[in-house]
């Protein structure tokens, strides 16, 4: 249980958010051991996936802090890049990011500069994925809850909310297609930070990731 402390919690506990999606129950209800297996499942298949391509969204489209991101993300060394737009739709600002949970690269004029750290909004897509299955038993002892089944980009998906980290309750949802796959992970409602994997190819390596963090992130 104590990988759920993942950048995720973390994250999206700290948004505070109480938003729930039309359909979807706001106290949940505790995990059958089906589901409980399900959930158990979902951020391994993702991570043992490979390298997965990720859009990020996170504030509303017309904010100045609205941001959106197409990520690849490798879970095994711990690093993700991509395109980055910051700003209203229409007149955001592009950057190209390269970042591990701890270091971000920011390309400018063809240069790849190091800033002190991702924002923790972006930090969020390692929490996406996890190097083995938890445990259900722990799962259904815990706070975690089915919310029912919701759609999205239509298509009928079942809705989770992961469990409470050190008596902090979580509003993290993860959103879950009848495979048992990741198709949406969000804060709690459809402004404040939502991520979504999209099945596309991913980007290939930036060459200043390997020179910057080397294997394995570090």
């Amino acid at each position: 249980m104590r990988r759920w402390r993942a950048a995720v919690l973390a994250v999206c506990t700290a948004l505070l958010l109480s938003g729930c999606s039309a359909g979807l129950s706001d106290s949940g209800q505790p995990l059958t051991i089906e589901q409980a297996d399900t959930l158990a499942q979902v951020r391994f298949r993702l991570a043992a996936g490979g390298d997965a391509v990720v859009a990020l969204t996170a504030g509303k489209t017309d904010s100045v802090d609205h941001v959106s991101a197409t990520l690849t993300v490798d879970f095994d060394d711990g690093i993700a890049w991509g395109e980055v737009k910051r700003g209203p739709e229409g007149i955001a600002v592009t950057e190209h990011l390269a970042f591990n949970p701890k270091v971000c690269l920011v390309e400018k004029d063809g240069v790849w500069q190091q800033e002190s750290s991702p924002s923790p909004i972006m930090a969020v897509v390692f929490g996406m994925g996890a190097d083995r299955p938890e445990n259900s038993t722990l799962l259904r002892q815990s706070d975690a809850r089915y919310l029912g089944q919701a759609d999205d980009d239509g298509v009928e998906l079942q809705v989770f909310r992961s469990p409470s980290v050190d008596g902090q309750k979580a509003r993290t949802r993860l959103w879950v297609d009848e495979h048992g796959a990741l198709r949406r992970l969000d804060a709690g409602d459809d402004d404040a930070l939502v991520i979504r994997p999209t099945g596309a190819k991913p980007a290939a390596r930036i060459p200043a990731v390997d020179q910057a963090f080397g294997a394995h992130g570090d």
